[in-house]
């Protein structure tokens, strides 16, 4: 008998289970999503920036990394849509956007450290 023919106990429940699983076609994304986050780095870029948006030079000071580091880090984080860049005249400021993404990971943080913010 196939795992899928199996009688279940709570078929409205393994439904909701299934529809709650990304799709295999999200695995790739999932996968460089988490890849991104593991770097001690970038995982302090995206908790300092859960108060609301700040230039490189700011952010870096805020996780003791050089500029030119940091810009790099939030290169990588742009890249997966966790940090957007807005221009205000020559200053660049980082937030996170307002995304279902950032919120997953922003509730991540929280539940990992209580004080974290929700997105600003």
């Amino acid at each position: 008998m196939s795992v899928r023919n199996r009688a279940l106990r709570d078929p409205s429940q393994v439904a909701r289970a299934r529809r709650r699983i990304a799709p295999l076609s999200a695995g790739g994304t999932i996968a460089r999503m988490q890849k991104v986050l593991c770097d001690p780095a970038r995982l302090r870029i995206v908790q300092a920036l859960t108060v609301g948006p700040l230039c490189v030079d700011d952010l870096a000071a805020t996780v003791d990394r050089a500029p030119a580091a940091t810009s790099q880090h939030l290169r990588v984080l742009r890249d997966v849509g966790l940090v957007e860049g807005i221009r205000h005249g020559t200053t660049v400021q980082y937030r996170l956007p307002a995304s279902p993404a950032v919120e997953e990971v922003a509730a991540i943080l929280r539940s990992l450290v209580p004080d974290v913010p929700a997105p600003s």
